[in-house]
C-alpha cells in the first residue's frame, strides 16, 4: 500500500505508526493507554480515526525524555524497526519534542481500515518489518547445559579420592598450626 496510514489484513509484519499529540504535560496522562481493568475514557482512539485500538500495544511518552537520538533508537530497537529506513527520517524525528503515540499493529483490532488523524493528533511515520522477533531457541541440549554431568556409566567418580587427600592435607596443617600456637603459649 503506498499510503502510509493505510492498513490491510494481518499479514504477520510488524509495523508501527508514529504520531505527535498537541497536547499539554498535564494533560498528556488522559492520552496514556488505560491500564487493564481500569474504566476510564482515553481519547486516543477517536483522534487517530482508526476504530478500537488494543491498549497494550499502544505507548504514549515525552518524545524529549528519550534524548536526541532516543526516538530513533528506540524505533528501532525497542520496536525492532530497520534502523536504515529509521535513520532515513533522522531529521524530522530528531526535532520531535512533545508527546508522541506509537501504534502496533498488533493494536488494530478492526482491519483493513485507514487511519484518519484529527487535532491534536498529527501523523509522523510509518514504518515495517516483514520478520518476526522470535526469541531464539537453545542451541545446545547436552547434559552440560543442564548443570551437572553425571560420571560415565561402569567407572567411579574420580573427583571424590583428590577431594579426600586434599581435606586430609589441610586437616593436618590446622592441627600442626593449633599444636605450634599452644607451644609458644605454653
Amino acid at each position: 500500500m503506498s499510503d502510509p496510514l493505510e492498513f490491510g489484513p494481518d499479514r504477520g509484519l510488524r509495523e508501527v505508526w508514529l504520531f505527535t499529540l498537541f497536547v499539554t504535560t498535564n494533560d498528556a496522562v488522559r492520552w496514556e493507554p488505560p491500564r487493564p481493568g481500569a474504566n476510564r475514557d482515553w481519547p486516543l482512539p477517536e483522534a487517530l480515526g482508526a476504530g478500537p485500538l488494543d491498549p497494550r500495544h499502544v505507548y504514549v511518552f515525552e518524545a524529549g525524555d528519550l534524548g536526541r537520538a532516543g526516538l530513533r533508537k528506540f524505533l528501532a530497537d525497542a520496536m525492532g524497526m530497520d534502523p536504515d529506513a529509521v535513520n532515513a527520517d533522522a531529521d524530522k524525528l530528531d526535532m520531535i519534542r512533545g508527546t508522541v503515540a506509537v501504534v502496533e499493529g498488533a493494536a488494530l483490532r478492526e482491519r483493513p481500515g485507514r487511519f484518519s488523524p484529527r487535532p491534536p493528533a498529527n501523523f509522523v511515520a510509518h514504518y515495517q518489518e516483514a520478520e518476526h522477533l522470535v526469541p531464539a531457541a537453545p542451541g545446545w541440549q547436552g547434559e552440560s547445559v543442564k548443570g551437572h554431568i553425571p560420571p560415565p556409566e561402569g567407572k567411579p567418580a574420580r573427583l571424590r579420592r583428590p577431594l579426600a587427600l586434599g581435606l586430609g592435607v589441610l586437616l593436618l596443617l590446622l592441627a600442626g598450626a593449633l599444636w605450634a600456637l599452644l607451644a609458644l603459649r605454653g
